[in-house]
């Protein structure tokens, strides 16, 4: 056990689109895009936002924080059709954590999506923090 606490202080942002090949995977998926590594003390992720970035089609993203060796299944977030235009703004979908922890730089981030249609049409964007 820790004698001192640990602060996350120092502001991160991790950001990225879903893949350009969709995986429907829940355990090992083979196509991810990774938003990024935890920081050297450990990463706290406060909130995960799904943004679709153009029309998509109903499907899954999948959000895994990933060790380095295996995929763990963190969120799944339904994806709604939707029509993206320049008079109708996308819908976020906003994910809340009290403890989504990268517990280290060998930890990353990583989001897959599961369908075809929507491949490299949505960005995920993690807020936190590095210790």
């Amino acid at each position: 056990m820790a004698t001192a606490p640990v602060y996350f202080a120092t502001p991160r942002l991790l950001a990225g689109l879903v893949p350009s090949t969709q995986d429907t995977s829940f355990t090992a998926p083979a196509h991810v895009t990774s938003l990024g590594s935890g920081g050297s003390n450990g990463t706290k992720i406060s909130e995960i936002d799904v943004t679709p970035v153009a029309t998509v089609v109903a499907g899954l993203v999948n959000i895994f924080a990933y060790d380095g060796t295996t995929y763990h299944l963190v969120a799944s977030v339904t994806i709604a059709a939707e029509t993206v235009s320049a008079t109708v703004a996308p819908v976020t979908q906003p994910l809340t954590f009290d403890n989504l922890v990268l517990p280290s730089s060998s930890w990353s981030l990583a989001v897959s999506n599961t369908e075809a249609s929507n491949v490299s049409l949505i960005e995920v964007v993690a807020f936190g923090a590095d210790a």
